[in-house]
């Protein structure tokens, strides 16, 4: 049998040893002294990110008994956070309690993030919390290219207006379709976006195609056989590079802003560069000379094999594409009600277009 090093045994121990068995569970009389969990978490999260939350147990003398994320096999604690069933349908719950935040902005726009943490052994003890939304974390920078070496930038819709939600009186939302894909959205505190170029988007036309390479000079043909042998004939000169495809054009881009704030538009930095051009061919090898002739008598002195001809020359490598002509300026539309939103908005979008309430802070 094959023996691991003591070093190797070590790392593979503690591996095992990161976590609880399977069949750890918590002694039935504590379980029955616990009247209350408490989930300490921040008050904010933003999509996309991660955040730690801590829990304990609140046994019926009032004592306090936390959950441990870490678990010593020597030391086994009195409670792990193993022993809780956590749910949210906006946050993913992740190994040692913590949890990490749905990245679509509009999975927590009406709700907040609702955190649910439940005792296994004992279901009707449950405690549940809500975080506010903070979109600070959110990018506001987008490129995109069009498809395949050459082709023009995409055509990308960016729409740009300020609703309400449970959490924001004034609730900045952008969003933006590139063709036709789904549209996604970006979210942020109206009162804290400057008064333009917020949002940058870019469609860019594609990189030209590659040059083709140049082809191999062929092998100069062997020299006669003779007394001396005669020299090898010069190899064949490789071929040049091919030139690089032209960049594409710029795409288009169109925002769409609404008619009582106009002004709207201009929290995009829409732009629309010229692909850049491709990368011209890299030149072929020379060919190899041939092979000297061979001598006819070998055993006399003056007969000698004959020189090997000289190598052909490399090809030029191909001159680059040129970079692709920038796409028009940006157009704007200004349109009233709901159709700012067009006819894809989300149902969750919609939610928040129809929420009519005021704002918790």
């Amino acid at each position: 049998m094959m023996r691991l090093p003591p070093i190797v045994v070590a790392v593979v121990a503690a591996a095992c040893s990161h976590g609880p068995p399977p069949d750890f569970a918590p002694d039935p009389g504590l379980v029955a002294q616990i009247r209350e969990i408490r989930m300490a978490t921040g008050t904010q999260a933003c999509p996309g990110e991660t955040f730690g939350a801590s829990y304990t147990a609140v046994l019926n003398d009032g004592a306090l008994v936390p959950f441990e994320n870490r678990y010593d096999s020597k030391h086994p604690p009195r409670l792990h956070v193993n022993f809780l069933e956590r749910a949210s349908n906006q946050a993913t719950p992740l190994e040692g309690g913590g949890w990490a935040a749905e990245p679509d902005a509009l999975a927590s726009g009406i709700t907040g993030f609702q955190l649910t943490a439940s005792l296994r052994a004992k279901p009707s003890i449950t405690t549940s919390t809500t975080l506010t939304p903070d979109y600070a974390c959110m990018p506001h920078a987008f490129g995109f290219r069009g498809a395949g070496a050459g082709a023009a930038g995409p055509q990308v819709t960016v729409r740009v207006g300020i609703l309400r939600s449970p959490f924001y009186q004034r609730l900045m939302i952008v969003g933006v379709e590139v063709e036709d894909a789904p549209p996604f959205y970006v979210f942020a505190d109206a009162n804290t976006v400057p008064p333009s170029d917020w949002v940058v988007i870019e469609a860019r036309g594609s990189r030209g195609a590659r040059g083709a390479d140049g082809e191999t000079g062929t092998r100069g043909a062997p020299g006669a056989s003779g007394c001396p042998g005669g020299t090898g004939g010069p190899g064949g000169n490789g071929g040049n590079g091919g030139p690089g495809g032209y960049g594409g054009r710029g795409g288009q881009i169109t925002i769409v802003a609404p008619s009582e704030e106009p002004f709207l538009a201009g929290l995009v930095d829409a732009r629309t560069p010229g692909g850049e051009g491709g990368v011209g061919g890299a030149g072929g090898k020379g060919g190899a000379g041939g092979v000297g002739g061979e001598p006819t008598t070998p055993s006399n002195t003056a007969c000698t094999k004959g020189n090997a001809g000289p190598p052909g020359r490399p090809g030029v490598r191909g001159v680059d594409g040129r970079d692709g002509q920038a796409g028009g300026r940006p157009q704007i539309l200004t349109v009233g009600g709901r159709d700012l939103w067009g006819n894809r908005a989300p149902p969750a979008l919609v939610d928040l277009i129809n929420y009519r309430g005021g704002a918790r802070r």
